[in-house]
């Protein structure tokens, strides 16, 4: 289906509860759907707008995100409508607009720290807990999908729109996080795939990249055994990328382990301009992370 780009200055009607918004400016694009930032006409108030020509796939997202209202960390939706633009049907839901920057933007200009990105990877995995227990499975674990809002100073997981049941075909994934395109086993939605991606990530992360080795797996084990990584983290790594470790319980006491004696190499790698923003996210993820980490162990 033909996707439509609007441009700052156009309104959104719904077709059932009659809310009007203006564009303000596109601030996401991914899969059938673009995300705009819009002010809604009746209060006046900024919110993200999510708006796609795939009705089942909004409906899925939006429902998703409606029954994780009491988890935090994952923005709020409000409003589910439909609306003709250029003489075509489209589909949205209106949600918390972040006023912050994805963590690929957010480290552009040089390597995150280790331990920053440690306890990111740590974080990440136990919001995966909460929805797998849920019987959602996020699989789409990327720099990219992880904003830090200014106004919170808190971690949030954005897209949803591929989360899948468990033991589901994977729908929508990043090609260099997932672990079908590795070798490494099935792209279906169980703790081993959002492991492989969560450490992929890390991986991508700590090293400005992931190494260029095509999608040989054995090349890039080596050269991660060759980086300046701490023994006990690239341990950590190399076992959960063979998957050899498909629990993401077990992959955070791992890498809360491996941080005890990494914790004074933060100064081997570059921190980028806006660290101090990752860690107030982080300090205020960390409560998040202990409270559950008591929950579930």
């Amino acid at each position: 289906m033909e996707r439509i780009l609007l441009k700052p200055g156009t309104s959104i009607k719904g077709r059932w509860y009659g809310g009007e918004y203006r564009v303000l400016k596109p601030i996401g694009s991914g899969g059938t759907a673009e995300v705009y930032l819009v002010r809604d006409l009746s209060d006046w108030k900024e919110y993200a707008l999510k708006l796609g020509g795939d009705m089942a796939g909004v409906e899925r997202e939006y429902k998703a995100l409606s029954g994780l209202s009491s988890i935090d960390y994952i923005p709020r939706v409000y409003v589910r409508d439909d609306c003709t633009i250029e003489g075509w049907n489209r589909y949205f839901f209106v949600m918390e607009y972040l006023e912050g920057e994805n963590l690929k933007m957010l480290c552009r200009a040089g390597r995150i720290p280790q331990r920053t990105a440690v306890e990111t990877a740590a974080v990440i995995a136990v919001i995966c807990m909460l929805l797998n227990r849920r019987g959602l499975y996020y699989c789409d674990i990327k720099p990219e999908n992880l904003v830090f809002d200014k106004k919170t100073g808190s971690l949030y997981l954005v897209d949803f729109g591929g989360v899948v049941g468990e033991r589901q075909p994977v729908t929508q994934f990043t090609p260099v996080y997932d672990r079908a395109g590795w070798g490494r086993g099935k792209r279906i939605a169980d703790e081993g795939y959002q492991t492989f991606a969560l450490l992929m990530m890390l991986v991508d992360l700590l090293l400005g990249g992931i190494p260029d080795v095509g999608r040989d797996f054995g090349a890039l084990r080596e050269r991660i055994g060759k980086t300046r990584l701490s023994k006990n983290l690239k341990k950590v790594i190399i076992k959960g990328l063979e998957q050899e470790n498909h629990s993401l319980e077990a992959l955070v006491s791992d890498l809360r382990r491996a941080l005890c004696p990494a914790a004074g190499d933060g100064d081997e790698f570059n921190r980028c301009s806006n660290d101090a923003l990752i860690n107030a996210g982080l300090a205020a993820s960390a409560a998040f992370f202990v409270m559950v980490l008591i929950l579930i162990l």
